[in-house]
């Protein structure tokens, strides 16, 4: 640390604050964020650096700056309380814990299912959660857009929406009429693949339904549109009013989060989908999603005032999990200074000049603050209840190691740099800043981020197994009659947008008459866990084509491939999956070496470098298209292929 806070001071004092720039991936926000979080957050505030990246941008990160743009109901949605109706669209909750209420996702869907709630899927493969779904549209990839606005326009047509709150609470519903007008249902689904009769039985299931809420995942998110999707996910919700009304509870009340008072009351749109902070390339800026992550390669290799030359990595694997490979790769190895952070000798801990070996979550105190900033982020995330638990240390550290918790770590660096340190607890951006100075155990820190909690932390620890809060849950309160805010479904940029889906399709490319799709795994996170005792023996990501690609390839199980893009190609192992539709292959992101193909069987292949950051992206996170992508497959060289002896 008395190295990293030299050369730090160094880079600060002649190329200035913006040059040292922070990732903090996955693993940092879902482990150890209520501790570490908010002294990672006062070290980059005392620098004065804005350059602070997530995965957000290069996952779902439309979902905010959409909420920017419709405006705000100043109540939680009706989300996992007691739905009729689910519609999901690209995500499978059995495997990527959102979606449904995290925890046991299958147990809650069926439950729910048994209550008489109707599923609604729309994925181009048929997944685990498809299967129970009581409509599965297996539309064709990049057809999202279209699908939601002829949903859209059915329940406007057919007047399903609900007329009291929308004359009470929205505006923009004559824009919205015109602009989902051209899209016919039965063409949209002609286009896409689908029944037009099912499209149509779908959007009325989904109406009718009293209570309910639609949840968009990666699928959607990563064709290069998110925002437009997200803004269309929320003008149904609104349409139906699926917003909770005065005098209902909020199921998921906040814990160790400060209490707040729900209103029902409609918040206009703001202009702050664009805060300050803007980066130096493809026009891009700070949202509420955060900094476009998509950008932070070029940040390093683009020469100039500003330029990036310090990267502090946490939690994340940058090295597979952005897009653009071979760029990133590029701009990691140029750095002056790389710090990584993390348990594993990851892809980018080897391209760092240091690398933090941080405790393990089981061996350090923690509570469960993050699940109550889930349930807050919106619909689809948390466990659906108010729920609270703080946990010792549950597992002694290995004797003799060096391990240090990831807050001691930015800690250090702040007294190094003599920084005062002050804080911000955790999911309380405008709360005042606690001194900390002095602070010497794991277990003194959380009790300062914990002082403005709902439920005192010393109620909390009282129930060492958790406590679910059944009493004293929060009330929406009625909204002011003479407010006149309004939540706006008729957004001019949106709209605008949704026009040049009108009627168009993509063509198919003869060089590449295949399109890439994201997956995900069950035993890995992200480009983090994949370890010895969680693979089962699959280390790699396999190339996932329907049977019938397969055959007309000349493939079969463990065959090795070629994936080209128009920007690079990777070798895979091909496997036959039934659930796709033809002329797909999917893969999961976040695997495989930074430069060597050999390595396929044994750590397996990097999708991410077949995606050009800026070929399509959208236009707000900056989020490039990072599924459906047009790809070629052709069988390796006959001498690179062979059997490998694992079974799936």
């Amino acid at each position: 640390m008395d190295e990293i806070a030299a050369k730090l001071a160094d880079i600060r004092d002649r190329h200035g604050p913006r040059s040292i720039a922070s990732y903090a991936g996955t693993m940092a926000h879902i482990t150890t964020a209520p501790t570490a979080a908010p002294l990672h957050n006062a070290l980059f505030d005392a620098l004065g650096s804005e350059m602070r990246f997530d995965p957000n941008t290069i996952d779902k990160g439309g979902k905010q700056v959409a909420q920017s743009l419709l405006g705000y109901w100043a109540a939680p949605p009706q989300g996992f309380d007691a739905p009729e109706a689910v519609l999901l669209i690209g995500i499978n909750p059995m495997v990527t814990c959102t979606g449904f209420p995290a925890g046991s996702p299958k147990k809650w869907l069926l439950d729910t299912l048994a209550g008489g709630c109707k599923l609604i899927v729309v994925d181009p493969r048929r997944t685990d959660v498809a299967l129970h779904a009581d409509w599965y549209l297996q539309a064709a990839p990049g057809h999202d857009i279209a699908i939601l606005a002829a949903m859209l326009r059915i329940v406007i047509d057919e007047g399903l929406f609900d007329q009291d709150f929308v004359a009470r609470h929205v505006r923009g519903l004559p824009e919205l009429t015109a602009a989902v007008h051209r899209f016919d249902p039965d063409d949209v689904a002609r286009r896409a693949g689908i029944a037009g009769a099912d499209l149509v039985s779908a959007a009325r299931c989904y109406a009718g339904a009293k209570r309910g809420y639609t949840m968009a995942g990666t699928g959607p998110n990563m064709a290069g549109e998110g925002t437009l999707v997200e803004y269309l996910v929320l003008v149904l919700e609104t349409l139906c009013g699926r917003w909770l009304r005065a005098g209902e509870t909020v199921s998921a009340s906040p814990t160790l989060l400060p209490s707040y008072v729900p209103v029902a009351q409609a918040k206009s749109p703001d202009r702050d989908w664009a805060l300050q902070g803007r980066v130096r390339v493809r026009g891009l800026r700070k949202t509420r999603a955060g900094m476009p992550t998509a950008t932070l390669p070029e940040e390093i290799l683009t020469p100039g005032e500003g330029q990036v030359r310090a990267l502090i990595s946490w939690g994340g694997n940058p090295a597979v999990a952005f897009p653009d490979q071979r760029q990133t790769v590029e701009a990691l190895e140029s750095l002056e200074l790389f710090v990584q952070i993390d348990p594993w000798y990851s892809a980018s801990a080897r391209l760092a000049d240091y690398v933090i070996a941080p405790t393990m979550p089981l061996e350090a105190p923690s509570t469960t603050v993050f699940l109550d900033a889930l349930a807050a982020r919106g619909t689809g995330y948390g466990i659906g209840q108010a729920y609270a638990q703080y946990s010792p240390a549950v597992v002694e550290r290995p004797e003799g190691s060096d391990l240090l918790e990831e807050w001691r770590f930015f800690y250090g660096l702040m007294k190094r740099l003599g920084y005062p340190v002050e804080v911000t607890p955790f999911g309380c951006p405008s709360s005042p800043r606690r001194p900390i100075d002095g602070v010497r155990t794991t277990d003194e820190l959380i009790e300062i981020l914990s002082q403005d909690s709902a439920i005192p932390l010393s109620e909390i620890k009282s129930h060492p197994d958790g406590m679910t809060r059944t009493s004293r849950l929060l009330e929406v309160q009625p909204g002011d009659p003479d407010v006149l805010d309004r939540l706006d479904i008729g957004n001019g940029l949106m709209l605008a947008q949704l026009a040049g889906h009108a009627g168009v399709v993509e063509l198919s490319q003869p060089d590449r008459p295949y399109r890439l799709l994201c997956r995900r795994h069950l035993h890995v996170y992200n480009s983090s866990c994949n370890t010895d005792r969680t693979h089962r023996g699959v280390p790699y990501n396999p190339a996932y084509l329907h049977p019938d690609d397969m055959t007309e390839l000349g493939l079969s199980d463990r065959t090795l491939i070629r994936i080209s893009s128009d920007l690079s190609s990777i070798t895979a192992v091909a496997m036959k999956d039934p659930a796709l539709r033809t002329g797909l292959v999917s893969m999961a992101f976040g695997y495989g070496p930074t430069d060597n193909d050999e390595e396929v069987w044994a750590v397996g292949s990097s999708p991410s470098r077949l995606v050009s950051i800026s070929e399509k992206f959208d236009r707000f996170t900056g989020q490039p298209r990072m599924t459906n992508i047009p790809v070629s497959i052709e069988r390796a060289d006959a001498h690179a292929a062979r059997d490998h002896p694992t079974v799936l």
